[in-house]
Order: C-alpha cells, then sequence, then structure tokens
C-alpha cells in the first residue's frame, strides 16, 4: 500500500472506533433516563444523550452517524427491549438534525426552529400515524380523545379565565371557539406535535451551545467520514 491508502484506512479505522465511542456514551446517558422516573431530569439526560451524535455529525457526517445510531439502538435494545430500545433512534435523529445545522452555519433559533418541525414530522407524526395503522386502532376512539383533550383544554382555560376575575365576555368568547377547534382536531394535533418538536429540540440545542462552546475548535473540525 501506499501512503495515501494506508491515510485512507486509517481515518477509516479512527472513524468507526470514534463513532463506536461517541454512540456508547449516548447509551450510558439513557441508561441512566432508563432507570430514572424523574420527568425533568430524564428530558434533560435525553437532551445530553443526543449531544455525542452532534458532535459525531459534525465530525464525521451523516452517514457514519446513522450507522452509529443503528448499532446504539441494537445494543441498547439488548438492555430494555425493542421497544423502549427506540428512544437510542430518537436520539439519534436529534443529534443528526443539530448537527447538520450546526455545520450548515445557522443561528441557534434557526437551527431550534427546523429541526423542531423536522423532528416533530419524522419521530413524532409519522411513528404515530404507522402504529394507527399497524395495530388497526379504531380512528374513531382517536377523535373522541382528540375531542375530550380540547374539551378539557378549553374547561382549564375558561376556569382560569374566570379565576382571574376576567369579564364574562371574555369567557364567552373563548367557549365560542371550542366547537370550531374541535372540529379542526387536526390542526390542533399537528400544532401540539410542531410545538413538542420545537421545545424538545430547544433542550438539544441549548444544551449543546453550552458544552461545544467551551470545545477548541480544533476538537470540532469537520473529518472524513469513512
Amino acid at each position: 500500500m501506499n501512503e495515501q491508502s494506508l491515510s485512507r484506512q486509517r481515518d477509516r479505522t479512527h472513524a468507526i472506533v470514534e463513532g463506536a465511542l461517541l454512540g456508547d456514551i449516548a447509551i450510558v446517558f439513557l441508561m441512566i433516563r432508563a432507570f430514572l422516573p424523574v420527568l425533568p431530569a430524564r428530558t434533560i439526560l435525553k437532551a445530553i444523550a443526543a449531544l455525542p451524535l452532534v458532535m459525531l455529525t459534525q465530525r464525521r457526517g451523516v452517514k457514519l452517524t446513522i450507522l452509529a445510531g443503528i448499532a446504539s439502538y441494537i445494543l441498547f435494545s439488548a438492555f430494555v427491549g425493542p421497544i423502549l430500545g427506540l428512544a437510542a433512534i430518537d436520539v439519534a435523529v436529534a443529534g443528526i438534525l443539530v448537527g447538520v445545522g450546526r455545520k450548515a452555519g445557522l443561528p441557534g433559533w434557526l437551527n431550534t426552529l427546523w429541526t423542531g418541525a423536522v423532528y416533530a414530522v419524522l419521530d413524532l407524526a409519522l411513528p404515530t400515524v404507522a402504529a394507527v395503522i399497524i395495530f388497526r386502532y379504531p380512528v374513531n376512539k382517536l377523535v373522541d380523545a382528540a375531542h375530550n383533550f380540547i374539551h378539557l383544554l378549553f374547561n382549564v382555560w375558561t376556569g382560569s379565565l374566570e379565576l382571574l376575575h376576567f369579564p364574562k365576555s371574555a369567557v364567552t368568547t373563548v367557549h365560542g371557539w371550542e366547537a370550531p377547534t374541535a372540529q379542526h382536531w387536526q390542526l390542533v394535533w399537528l400544532g401540539a406535535t410542531v410545538l413538542s418538536g420545537i421545545l424538545t429540540m430547544f433542550l438539544v440545542v441549548l444544551v449543546t451551545q453550552i458544552v461545544m462552546n467551551q470545545l477548541p475548535e480544533e476538537t470540532l473540525a469537520r473529518r472524513r467520514a469513512a
């Protein structure tokens, strides 16, 4: 082999080792999250678990990060099962999206918005629709659940307005919005999904910026992917 071939082989080996190491670090945080029944801590640990995959995307590219995410899912599933193991795929998607935004040089707020929307579609909306189709869940029950949720939401809203002594006209106006909102429950579901995605990615972007701003530029420099 000539020197160039040896260099490519060494870089490929380094990339594989780096992907395995960063994927294992993500699994460590996912394992802590799986056995820690504290909701705020679980949310923060999920964002921290995505951080190694953000770094891997930035350094080695999307292809290697996808392979690392698949390997992480297989390994994590061996500990918690294939269903709970999907958290590894969830974290990989978040890490890849944020990593792509950082590579493109997007500011944090813009990276949050576009990754939140894409994450909502890829990791929330599509799996929900697929689960309904695969498990043949009755659609009418989903519609009833959506209507009940909207009814509960408006009851809380109008109740809060009454407790705060808002005028009765304002309470009546808000109550009048309930029927058209329930009629277009699909838009409410889609909006709630996108909002959930944006909030999730906001935390990932925030943790990423806090940690990566402390790292030297050469550590985050782009490397050739395997």
